[in-house]
């Protein structure tokens, strides 16, 4: 194995802890889907994980559609891929504005390219972060008296640290409701030319630039690791305490060597 298939062996063993999914990859079946209370998508740019909300939702008939997202360092990338994206067209009509919040530019997708009706959606539009996502969310979900499972969507870089943080604000909120996590995919790299790496071919629209990407997933470790720097109980105490499995951090520390990122580079324990 040459020095480039090894950094996209790493990269990609980082991805898929990030990207949590409880149903290995094969997506919610309809019996889940027949139970849930809401769908709900996580403001992120991955234009798909929105497609994927909507599409979840016309099988799953008698859930909400939950929208979260305010203004914040994605919202003008969300813009610029659905600018892009098939969906475009709701951009050029000026229908999806770059003023308006994520969850207001998801609204205007799944009303106007899926057909799902208003009174099916819900639209939080305050939140800033993902402690405030699922907090707003929360929110709307116990003053309309739902307490049934509820099914998350989120970039799949951030969809594990997205879990756990709703999971810390549900224990907050005194909710008990299950909740259930859905990676839309599984990001990849793979070897390019002369041994350049790069987003798997079906992954390279609408969703990150490779840098962007590198920087995603290296973040989330460093967020995910229990220190004084993290955000577990020893840090700024957002999340509960984290095993980060040995191979992942050890996968973390080569390519955090190899771009030379700067971070912290702490053993693993």
């Amino acid at each position: 194995m040459n020095s480039t298939e090894q950094l996209a062996r790493d990269i990609n063993r980082i991805s898929a802890y990030l990207a949590l999914d409880d149903f290995q990859g094969s997506g919610p079946g309809p019996r889940i889907l027949g139970s849930l209370d809401a769908i709900v998508l996580l403001g992120n740019q991955v234009v798909e994980t929105l497609a994927t909300a909507c599409t979840l939702l016309d099988r799953a008939r008698a859930a909400i559609l939950l929208l979260s997202g305010g203004a914040g360092h994605s919202t003008p990338l969300l813009y610029q891929n659905l600018r892009n994206s098939r969906f475009g067209e709701l951009v050029q009509q000026g229908l999806i504005q770059d003023s308006m919040a994520e969850a207001e530019m998801y609204a205007v997708v799944a009303q106007e390219a899926f057909a799902i009706p208003a009174g099916s959606i819900r639209i939080e539009n305050r939140s800033r972060n993902s402690a405030e996502n699922a907090r707003y969310s929360l929110e709307i979900l116990q003053h309309r008296g739902l307490d049934g499972p509820v099914l998350i969507l989120q970039d799949p870089t951030m969809q594990r640290r997205s879990i756990l943080t709703w999971t810390r604000e549900a224990d907050l909120a005194g909710s008990d409701a299950r909740t259930l996590s859905h990676a839309v995919f599984v990001p990849k790299v793979v070897p390019g030319p002369e041994d350049a790496l790069r987003l798997a071919e079906d992954q390279a629209e609408g969703t990150w630039t490779l840098e962007r990407f590198l920087g995603l997933i290296l973040g989330e470790i460093e967020r995910l690791y229990d220190d004084e720097n993290g955000y577990g109980p020893r840090g700024k105490d957002f999340l509960p305490h984290v095993d980060i499995p040995e191979a992942v951090y050890e996968s973390y520390l080569r390519v955090s060597e190899h771009f030379d990122q700067g971070m912290a580079l702490r053993p693993v324990r």
